[in-house]
């Protein structure tokens, strides 16, 4: 059984579907841009503070994290702050804290955990470096975590091998 489908059906349908498929691929394709000039940024920052990032990981967008074994320093971009990139030396942390700020919702078997902040947190030896923050999620700008927990983590126990390193040194 062939349809027959008129032309100007057919050229009204493909319309349709353009104008609803124009806007998505459009938004995706800013979306990538923006990452991409968010990545280039994190690699210019590296390049100009002469590091060669072996491990690194970006999230959101515009986060970036990257640890440059050799030199002992570690980059964090975070778009939304202020200082934009934090450069810290390795070398001399004295301690890590994982700090996870959360609450609990509901009552009984519908209670949930809402994660409101994660950060890690570098202590240094140093009294003038004190300490920095790494803000890895904010609840206040972002609705719900993309990842963030499992990433932490691995950042976690990448700087406690690179302070055991440094400590055998």
């Amino acid at each position: 059984m062939i349809v027959d489908i008129e032309p100007v059906s057919l050229g009204i349908s493909l319309a349709a579907i353009l104008a609803f498929i124009a806007p998505i691929y459009i938004s995706k394709k800013k979306q990538t841009n923006i990452q991409k000039s968010h990545q280039r940024k994190f690699t210019d920052e590296a390049e100009k503070n002469g590091l060669l990032l072996k491990e690194k990981d970006f999230w959101r967008g515009g986060y970036g994290i990257g640890i440059d074994f050799e030199k002992h320093k570690l980059l964090f971009m975070d778009p939304q702050s202020q200082l934009g990139f934090q450069l810290v030396s390795t070398d001399n942390i004295s301690h890590l804290d994982m700090q996870k700020q959360s609450r609990h919702v509901g009552k009984g078997s519908n209670k949930s955990e809402i994660i409101d902040k994660l950060s890690l947190i570098i202590n240094h030896s140093s009294e003038q470096s004190g300490k920095s923050i790494l803000c890895f999620f904010d609840g206040d700008k972002h609705s719900d975590l993309s990842g963030e927990w499992p990433l932490i983590q691995k950042w976690n126990a990448i700087l406690l091998k690179q302070i055991a390193a440094s400590k055998h040194k």
